[in-house]
């Protein structure tokens, strides 16, 4: 219905409920091969079962060998009525031209952080279940645009026996440190405190926390404070809680823009 999936008839019921005949799902990765394509462009010749179309996705299609390439390539060219294939990939850039030329492309991007966070609250809403938005802003951002990663951390929050997702929880179950940790680390080396800069390095490391990500957040966490000292419109640039924002202006202000480089470049 004017391009959207009706999700009532007999087809959408059966590719929804992943039953249905007319789509078929190949794993490029494991079937690479010329043989693979050849016995491919065999079956295309039968037409659908129930719909108009048959339809091919070929996941992680750059994996196929060159010669694979060169026997789909035929088929593209000429492909029956009753044939559509997907081409689905995370590296376009290793498809020969000759197969790109003769494809539509459509680029995913990640998914904001917002949206993500927006879609989450639904999900808990639904389920009459409890979140602290800052630990759903946490899940976003370690989910770097990908829903299906963002998704699998709240499950894995939601069974853990926990009344309701705080911060702290997502970060445990994460192994990753607390913005109130970043915040109290920074001031620590604001203020030349060595004793509890590693005290809190202690503590994280002693918690299983790792050190390779500890370093990515810690350079997050100074790359937002030289955003905020950019003035007006910065805030935009800065993904976090309100709560945790005002916090955040507060300590940029400390800092001087030399300092704040110098940390990024060592901690980079």
């Amino acid at each position: 219905e004017e391009g959207e999936p009706c999700n009532r008839c007999l087809n959408c019921e059966r590719i929804n409920q992943g039953n249905s005949m007319d789509i078929l799902e190949i794993d490029a990765a494991s079937n690479r091969g010329i043989d693979e394509i050849r016995d491919l462009r065999e079956k295309i010749k039968l037409s659908p079962v129930e719909g108009r179309y048959k339809v091919y996705i070929i996941d992680e299609v750059h994996m196929l060998t060159p010669e694979a390439f060169n026997a789909l390539l035929k088929t593209l060219e000429e492909p029956p009525a009753h044939v559509i294939f997907i081409l689905a990939t995370t590296e376009p850039h290793k498809i020969p031209l000759t197969i790109l030329s003769r494809c539509q492309r459509f680029d995913f991007h990640r998914i904001s952080t917002e949206l993500i966070v927006k879609h989450l609250k639904e999900i808990l809403a639904h389920h009459n279940l409890e979140a602290q938005e800052g630990a759903l802003y946490l899940i976003a951002k370690i989910a770097s645009g990908g829903m299906r990663d963002a998704l699998s951390l709240l499950d894995q929050c939601l069974v853990s026996g926990s009344e309701s997702i705080t911060t702290e929880l997502v970060s445990s179950i994460a192994g990753i440190v607390s913005e109130e940790y970043l915040f109290d680390l920074a001031q620590s080396i604001l203020e030349a405190d060595d004793i509890k800069c590693l005290t809190m390095l202690q503590t994280a490391l002693t918690e299983g926390k790792e050190v390779k990500q500890l370093l990515a957040d810690l350079l997050s966490y100074f790359r937002n404070l030289m955003l905020l000292q950019l003035g007006k419109g910065s805030e935009e640039l800065v993904v976090v809680p309100q709560s945790v924002l005002a916090k955040l202006k507060a300590q940029s202000k400390d800092f001087s823009r030399e300092d704040l480089l110098k940390a990024i470049k060592i901690l980079a």
